[in-house]
């Protein structure tokens, strides 16, 4: 899946660290910083939107939700390139990132179908990949305080990743991988989920909404299984599509009440 990447990863460094003559003298926000662990629930949202519009090119809510992920991913690398200016191995990282954010733009401008699925979803795998590198290295400056954090952003980010997988198979991609993509998925956010609910710090609004999820969740397994029958029916390919958005919502807002915690 990283085909695209290693081409890129060719490119010489001296041209990926280039970067507005305003960045130089940045120091790494922590505050800014955090913002990396949701780009990769961006990157995965916005094809999942994609995935949608192949299936019904006339849903104008994937079109606004694509527009708003894009909007905020663009506004968080940004933010990213210059709160981590300081740092050689983010900066590069950064770099490498924005770079595949232009040709991922290009892609996903076009009207979704088959002969395009698969460079797209090779583009946002590459995309993904970069950004989870930068939420890791950032990680570990951030200490063990945001673990929590980043299991709700990891919730929400395998949400949208299930989506993208389980529409783009519905619309027809029959990439050998995608079958064991989404079991990988799925016992990812299984194991995730678990985590998070046997994390001390919950209040009980807090464990409200992890039941709320888990409620989602259940919904979101059973048309899995059905896909795996061939069910392709077009309501149970839209509960995909909806409950998805319910689990992003819930783990965007538990990401963000168990920041608030840690500051």
């Amino acid at each position: 899946m990283l085909s695209r990447l290693v081409c890129f990863l060719a490119v010489p460094l001296s041209l990926l660290l280039i970067n507005p003559p305003s960045l130089a003298n940045s120091k790494i926000d922590i505050d800014g910083a955090q913002q990396a662990s949701h780009q990769r629930s961006l990157v995965e949202r916005m094809t999942r939107s994609y995935a949608w519009r192949w299936l019904d090119a006339n849903d104008d809510k994937a079109r606004r939700q694509y527009a708003q992920a894009a909007s905020e991913f663009s506004a968080q690398l940004i933010k990213l390139r210059r709160a981590t200016a300081s740092d050689a191995e983010l900066q590069e990282n950064y770099a490498l990132l924005a770079q595949q954010w232009d040709d991922y733009q290009t892609l996903i401008a076009s009207q979704p179908k088959a002969q395009d699925g698969r460079a797209l979803l090779e583009a946002s795998e590459d995309m993904t990949w970069i950004a989870q590198k930068g939420t890791q290295l950032l990680e570990a400056k951030l200490g063990p305080a945001q673990k929590p954090v980043q299991l709700a952003e990891d919730i929400g980010a395998l949400s949208q990743r299930l989506a993208k997988i389980y529409l783009m198979r519905s619309a027809g991609l029959t990439l050998p991988f995608l079958h064991k993509d989404l079991a990988s998925a799925r016992m990812e956010f299984d194991t995730a989920s678990r985590q998070l609910r046997a994390y001390p710090g919950n209040t009980p609004s807090m464990q409200s909404q992890l039941q709320l999820l888990d409620t989602q969740w259940l919904f979101f397994q059973q048309a899995i299984d059905e896909l795996a029958k061939q069910n392709l029916d077009r309501q149970l390919q839209r509960n995909v599509f909806t409950t998805s958005d319910r689990i992003y919502e819930v783990a965007t807002e538990l990401a963000q009440r168990y920041r608030a915690q840690v500051h």
